[in-house]
């Protein structure tokens, strides 16, 4: 039942984010291996705007997200494993898809680094890939660009922090490349440290 998040790059070193109290968070957010979040998506794209609720939880490498709400998307349920994912859409069968970019080109119209998520929704560069990074006043991560395995630069910026057990965590990311916007408004986080 759940997905597994991978970047299918090949990614090369790069130079660590000089940051300290930033790569402390990121250091304490590696105990929590195990989250979840709930909130919504709002996509734009040329000229056209909608919005998709999600429930989003994450364990390990794995995860389920369960999307509603969104104009011709319906309830659909994503999980999977490290052989595909699979898509089950309210009154329809499931579908096997070979990876989670081909969700987004086939049941949601557009494209994106869906892989990238896994860090990008949590505030964090993509490990293993150049990155341009602003921070706020109080070293949180402000704005972040980072290329796609097509070469697309993307330009997050990251709002309304809360504190959620001993790590700070977005409340609002926005994704920007070319004339598609994606926003995240995330309603609540839960954090699970690892089990030993």
């Amino acid at each position: 039942m759940w997905l597994a998040l991978a970047a299918c790059t090949s990614l090369q070193p790069v130079a660590p984010i000089g940051n300290t109290d930033f790569q402390a968070n990121e250091q304490a957010l590696r105990a929590y291996p195990n989250w979840a979040l709930t909130g919504r998506l709002n996509v734009k794209q040329s000229q056209k705007s909608d919005t998709v609720n999600l429930n989003w939880q994450q364990q390990q490498q794995r995860f389920e997200i369960r999307l509603w709400g969104m104009i011709g998307l319906g309830a659909t349920r994503v999980y999977g494993g490290d052989h595909g994912v699979t898509v089950e859409k309210a009154g329809e069968k499931p579908v096997q898809l070979p990876n989670l970019e081909a969700l987004t080109k086939d049941y949601l119209n557009f494209e994106f680094p869906a892989a990238y998520l896994l860090y990008w929704v949590r505030a964090l560069p993509v490990p293993g890939i150049a990155a341009t990074t602003e921070f706020d006043a109080s070293s949180r991560l402000s704005s972040l660009s980072q290329r796609d395995n097509r070469g697309r630069l993307w330009q997050l910026t990251f709002e309304r922090y809360v504190q959620v057990q001993d790590v700070v965590l977005p409340g609002r990311i926005k994704l920007a490349t070319g004339d598609l916007q994606l926003t995240f408004l995330i309603d609540q986080w839960q954090l699970n440290a690892a089990t030993p």
